[in-house]
């Protein structure tokens, strides 16, 4: 099934450059790894290791629930729980994981019929039928805070019956184009487990799913996992996946010069990389995605529930600065519409070139001017004896991230706004996100493979009061009646009339300010073929697909 994806020609893209996604750990709950036992690639009790590195912070670890957004490590369950089907992000296609292939769909468009793989086990040895899907997709539907994507949402899905041991039916209520791309972002569970607890407050500390690997154990150095050998789809050459945990990227990143570890998760030092890349067994997977990195507006708090400002702060975030000084060219420019050219023609290309969204801080200041503001004498805009202030929250112990926070909250001094900035782990920026107890919050927003999804995080339905939780991703708390009425409309659509009705909608965004874009993100894999060889590099070179077929030098 193809994706028409646009791919990007950038400095020879897609297998060549570099990253950093921010790694949230406190040193003292991470301790120096004994470099002793840090040796990847080697038979250890004659067991083949591949270690793979990743910044996870004690709250990382607090649960093993795939279903819960918070309080895990989101890459741990590529390797444990799959989904129905793998969205790969190089081609744009669909891959079957649990699903035998394309579903079939009604004529009326409202009956999607799935025929599963045979001879899937979750990791206890009970057998995987379809009642299990049944089971994750209803538990969803009974807790809205894990339906973050509204799958269930009006006239889409309906009802989920098993129909056979190994078939799954969905009813939709109208037609839902894009489905299949929404089944790629829900893991299943086991019912024989998850039906005993509550979904939404489920720890899982002993996880058993279907995937690759199983759970062996957690502790202050790494999460282990073992391999599956009843895995439905053969399985991996290696016997162990170590997820060594580090404090910070700059760690991680002298772990793999060190050849100490087999690959990153996407962590990695900025600084480090040519050091990185002079050693002619380490290369870097790139990719275009669906992450756009941004400055995240709380629209229902005091001067930020004003377009006008809104407007500055966007003028006030010079991306192309973030992308040189910051991020070493190695990312791609963000949409003020917020849809990136993953999308391809669904894209309103021309919000990129458009100069009333780039860096103005001139610009930035006449519009708060206008609003009857004026700067006392520390060069801060007051309105009533007010001062124009906000908290800005961005990640700890995140180098580039940090960085870039800090040039942002310059901008917006400059342009006369008071900015008090705060650190927190990535668990708790999207812990005040998700309530609205924050005003403004540098953020990835990820979205599923859909134009429809993507821009769906806009719509009044994934808002919420300040102090209750978001449905969906709509961190902002936007809301606009004809934006919701255009993305009702392009819901159910054809291909011409969603990419019209698209246009509009990002348009309509890139005007009303609801996020400060600061830059577009995909895949950022640093990895080693001193070890090992053997990778897929026509999907993730981490996904489970890949380490599949990895094989030992």
């Amino acid at each position: 099934m193809n994706f028409n994806k646009k791919h990007l020609s950038f400095m020879g893209i897609f297998l060549l450059s570099i990253m950093l996604l921010w790694g949230c750990a406190s040193n003292e709950n991470n301790p120096e790894k004994d470099e002793d036992n840090m040796s990847s690639g080697e038979e250890t009790d004659g067991d083949l290791e591949f270690h793979l590195g990743g910044v996870i912070n004690p709250e990382g670890v607090t649960n093993f629930n795939p279903l819960l957004s918070t309080g895990n490590y989101d890459q741990l369950f590529e390797y444990l729980y799959d989904p129905l089907f793998y969205f790969n992000p190089i081609d744009g296609e669909l891959i079957g994981m649990l699903a035998s292939g394309e579903g079939e769909l009604s004529e009326d468009e409202k009956t999607y019929t799935l025929n599963l793989k045979e001879n899937i086990q979750w990791h206890d040895g009970e057998e995987f039928t379809a009642e299990d899907i049944v089971y994750t997709f209803n538990a969803l539907n009974e807790s809205k805070t894990l339906d973050r994507y509204n799958i269930w949402g009006e006239n889409r899905l309906k009802e989920v019956t098993a129909t056979a041991d190994d078939v799954v039916t969905f009813k939709l209520g109208d037609a839902f184009p894009s489905f299949e791309y929404y089944l790629t972002t829900v893991r299943i569970v086991p019912e024989h487990i998850f039906s005993e607890e509550d979904p939404a407050t489920f720890l899982n500390k002993e996880p058993i799913g279907t995937g690759l690997f199983k759970f062996d154990n957690v502790n202050e150095s790494a999460i282990n996992l073992v391999r599956n050998d009843d895995y439905y789809d053969n399985p991996a050459n290696i016997d162990k996946l170590v997820i060594d945990r580090f404090n910070d990227s700059s760690a991680l990143t002298l772990a793999l010069e060190k050849g100490e570890i087999d690959a990153s998760d996407g962590t990695i030092a900025m600084g480090n990389i040519p050091k990185l890349l002079e050693n002619e067994d380490n290369d870097i997977q790139v990719y275009p995605g669906l992450d756009n990195f941004s400055v995240v507006m709380n629209n229902k708090k005091e001067g930020l529930d004003n377009p006008t400002i809104r407007r500055a702060i966007q003028l006030s975030v010079d991306q192309k600065s973030l992308i040189e000084k910051a991020e070493m060219d190695m990312v791609y420019p963000a949409n003020p519409g917020f849809l990136s050219d993953t999308f391809a023609d669904m894209v309103d290309e021309s919000l990129f070139e458009n100069t009333n969204y780039h860096f103005n801080i001139d610009e930035a200041t006449k519009l708060i001017e206008s609003e009857g503001y004026e700067k006392n004498k520390q060069g801060i805009f007051e309105k009533d004896g007010e001062e124009l202030s906000f908290t800005y929250h961005m990640p700890s112990n995140a180098p580039a991230q940090n960085k870039e926070g800090n040039m942002i909250s310059q901008w917006l001094e400059e342009a006369g706004i008071k900015i008090q900035m705060n650190l927190a782990t990535g668990s708790e920026l999207t812990k005040l996100a998700m309530s609205g107890d924050y005003d403004l919050i540098q953020l990835g927003l990820g979205t599923p493979p859909d134009p429809q999804a993507a821009l769906e995080i806009f719509h009044s339905k994934m808002s919420a009061p300040i102090g209750e939780n978001t449905q969906g991703l709509n961190y902002m708390r936007y809301e606009d009646e004809q934006v919701d009425e255009w993305l009702d409309e392009a819901f159910s659509a054809g291909p011409e009339e969603r990419k019209e009705l698209y246009g509009k909608i990002q348009n309509r965004i890139a005007e009303a300010a609801p996020f400060a874009p600061m830059y577009n993100v995909g895949g950022h894999i640093p990895y080693s073929s001193k070890k090992f060889t053997n990778f897929n590099k026509d999907v993730s070179i981490i996904s489970s697909l890949s380490l599949r077929q990895v094989q030992a030098n």
